[in-house]
């Protein structure tokens, strides 16, 4: 009786060891596809930019003219979320949404805003908006890395509707 359960417990274990290696490899097989879908959508789109030390890829579509925002100021975006192969995913744009059949009815459609460098908001997003000025419009190409690890490269493209600079009177004081 005890060998059968000491071999048992050798077989659990070494199961186990098989399950993560196997989960490994998975991981590794869908970080090569998502890199090969990546480049698929830069050579389809004849995007030549060079991505940032993170990764990020940053294309700018329209210059804008007022204030860089800066960690610690708030920003108000507009935004469509999509992947490399064009499945859109969100957007706060209401009639985009209608358009792209991802409506709810109880969402509610507004710019969206956030204080840059908020550890809440993906990592990429974060820094694409570090990029632009108010006014500007750009696309940017976040690998999972920099958004949601999950070997879904994503594309979002952004409006910067308006930049709120941090208070630094308020944080000289505290």
């Amino acid at each position: 009786m005890k060998k059968l359960s000491v071999s048992l417990v050798l077989l659990a274990a070494i199961f186990g060891f098989l399950i993560v290696i196997q989960s490994c490899l998975k991981g590794t097989d869908a970080e090569a596809e998502e890199k090969r879908l990546l480049q698929e959508y830069l050579d389809a789109n004849n995007i030549t930019v060079d991505p940032t030390a993170s990764g990020l890829y940053y294309i700018e579509e329209e210059v804008g003219t007022g204030a860089a925002p800066e960690i610690g100021d708030t920003v108000s975006i507009n935004y469509i979320t999509s992947n490399v192969a064009g499945n859109i995913y969100d957007t706060n744009i209401e009639e985009k949404a209608k358009e792209y059949g991802i409506w709810n009815v109880n969402r509610t459609y507004e710019p969206f805003r956030f204080e840059v460098g908020d550890s809440s908001i993906i990592i990429g997003l974060n820094e694409g908006v570090t990029y632009m000025k108010e006014g500007g419009i750009a696309t940017i190409i976040l690998p999972s890395h920099l958004a949601y690890f999950d070997y879904i490269t994503l594309v979002i493209y952004v409006e910067l509707l308006a930049v709120e600079k941090a208070d630094t009177n308020l944080t000289a004081k505290k």
